[in-house]
């Protein structure tokens, strides 16, 4: 009984030690701050940029957790009709976050 006992504590220390250990590689202390400003910069680059009325181009906006790189085109055959592709990439993570629309454009 003593044995079984202390097996599964021993089991229970390493599980424990292994989530801690996994938790803090994956996500840094910020990560979900820096996510919901990325979110938030984002939208804020669609109403600047998603109106229609820019030209077709890269535009870069830079922020202290990272950057939006938009690229504004024509789609496809369509005259009136522009693809707004807003990347947002985050310093020192793999994660980067896009959002793609079809825009009228202002004649």
């Amino acid at each position: 009984m003593i044995e079984a006992i202390i097996a599964s504590l021993i089991f229970l220390v390493v599980f424990v030690l292994s989530l801690s250990t996994l938790t803090g590689l994956t996500l840094r202390k910020d990560e979900g701050y820096i996510l919901l400003e990325a979110e938030r910069a984002l939208a804020e680059g669609f109403l600047r940029y998603g109106n229609g009325t820019h030209p077709p181009g890269v535009y870069t906006d830079e922020f202290e957790w990272g950057g939006i790189v938009t690229e504004i085109k024509q789609y496809a055959d369509y005259e009136n009709i522009q693809q707004v592709v807003l990347r947002a990439t985050i310093d020192g993570s793999r994660k980067t976050i896009e959002y793609r629309r079809l825009v009228a454009t202002t004649p």
